[in-house]
Formats: structure tokens, sequence, C-alpha cells
């Protein structure tokens, strides 16, 4: 694996408007406590990682960039926080398999009962589904999309999807340069995390309310900028059958029974309350 490009010295929350892209990373992985030890991992359509608490983590897996060495694949009885720093990487199979590691501390069942008693609006299950929990905003304010969402083909008004394997209307991803700064509300695949192409991402979407949808999105409420008004994503709830289906290679993992959907709104004296439509 390259050398950390992360600047030495502290680490801070991340700010859309840093100059360093990497903070968001640093900030995430920071927030991993130490003691935690991988007790497993894999990475097919899914990076899927297990720890000594018996949680276990995702990513979505890409087939990109330098392949790494050997040694970066031993992972078994290795610090958490270690293994998430491969986030990182430009091997992009690596990095799904630090992004899943950032889950397996950030993404799971307790966590969220934890922020839910510590007043944070919590949603489990099929009401946390972004796309039916915000259908009265969606395309009423200018909105874009980035990630082709099965859910995005219902969408009507001004609704602009952006997709790096673009389908009908969708605008090549290129385009978020330009479509994002105009935008009021802008939904971003978790994958994004992976790619890297996410600091980005929300630099330009820094005016705008911005939900990080899907399971890949580590729900972290302190690395984010601002911008970043809500998760929307899966848990694993039965970690032996989301590590079966991971072993084969099933891309529709989230759809089974084995993940909860939830959401997160972020506290409204940092973001604005745009789970019910307004601002606070």
């Amino acid at each position: 694996m390259a050398a950390d490009p992360a600047q030495a010295g502290g680490v801070a929350p991340a700010d859309p408007t840093a100059r360093n892209p990497w903070a968001l990373y640093d900030a995430l992985i920071e927030g991993v406590p130490d003691g935690i030890v991988v007790t497993d991992a894999l990475v097919n359509r899914w990076a899927a990682l297990r720890t000594d608490t018996g949680a276990v983590g995702l990513g979505m897996s890409y087939e990109a960039g330098p392949r790494s060495c050997p040694d970066d694949w031993a992972v078994r009885g290795r610090p958490l926080r270690d293994v998430a720093r491969y986030a990182k990487s430009w091997d992009l199979r690596l990095a799904s398999l630090g992004v899943a590691a950032l889950n397996a501390w950030y993404a799971t069942p307790e966590r969220l009962d934890a922020l839910a008693a510590a007043g944070h609006e919590v949603v489990r299950g099929r009401a946390s589904n972004f796309f039916r929990r915000h259908a009265g905003i969606l395309g009423v304010r200018k909105t874009a999309i980035v990630g082709h969402f099965p859910d995005v083909d219902d969408l009507t008004g001004d609704v602009t999807v952006l997709e790096r394997r673009t389908r009908g209307n969708d605008l090549p991803d290129p385009a978020c340069e330009y479509v994002l700064p105009g935008c009021e509300l802008v939904a971003i695949t978790g994958s994004t995390v992976v790619n890297k192409t996410l600091p980005r991402l929300l630099e330009l979407a820094k005016d705008a309310e911005v939900h990080l949808v899907g399971p890949t999105a580590p729900p972290s409420l302190d690395a984010y900028p601002p911008c970043v008004v809500e998760f929307a994503g899966s848990v694993v709830v039965d970690p032996d059958e989301c590590w079966r289906l991971a072993g084969l290679g099933l891309r529709t993992i989230v759809e089974s029974p084995a993940l909860d959907m939830f959401s997160i709104s972020l506290e409204p004296v940092r973001h604005p309350d745009v789970t019910k439509g307004r601002t606070t």
C-alpha cells in the first residue's frame, strides 16, 4: 500500500472548504477506538469484515487502482483502526475493506440504540427509506441524486441524476462540477467514500442539504462537514447470514433481512431539519 498521504499532526473534523481532502478520512479513522480486533474479512461484490465484538461491517467493492501487496490483505488479528486506514488506499478493493472496517464500528445496532437514547432522531425499518421519507420535497426543491438508485426512476420535478454508468436521462458524473453548486438538496451514494469522490462532492454541495444514502457511508456524527444533514443506510442485524450472503457475492445483500434500514438526522443546532420539510 502507498504511504499515507495525510498530513502529520492532529486531525480536525472535516470542513467543506478545507484544502485537504483526506481530512474526512482521517476524522473517520481517528474515531475508531483502540482494543477492537479483526477476526475475518472478505472482498466479493461487497467487502465484509468481522470483529471480536461480533460486529460485521460492509463496504461497496470496486475493481480499480494498483494491486496491493499480499501482506496488506492479512488483516485477521489486526487492530480495527489499522485496517480502517485502508479506506485511503488507491487500490479500491482494499479501500472497500477499509470502509467495511469503519462500518464495523460506526454502523452497528448498538451505536444506533445509543444515538437514539442520546436524543438523536433515529428511524429504523422501511419508514427510514430515503426516497419515501422525503418524497414531499424531492424534485420540489432543486434536487441532485449522485448514484442511480432504484427509486430515482419514479421521481418527477426538478431532479438531476448523476451516474458513472449512465442510464436513461442520467448525466455523466463529471457534470457534478456544474450541477451541484446550484442545488438545494443533494443525495449522494455512500460508495463515493470508497472511490474518493466524496470530499469533492461535499465541497461542491456545501450550500445544499446533503443526505448520504446507502450502507457504505460510515454514519459518524462528527467527521462530516455541516452540509450533511442525514444518513440513510443499513445496519447488519444478522451477522452470520450477512456473512454467508457476502461470501456468495450477492449485490442484493442490502435487501436481505440480515440488514435493517435506518436513518439518522443530525442535530438541529448544526443542520436544517429537512426531515419535516422545513428549516429551524
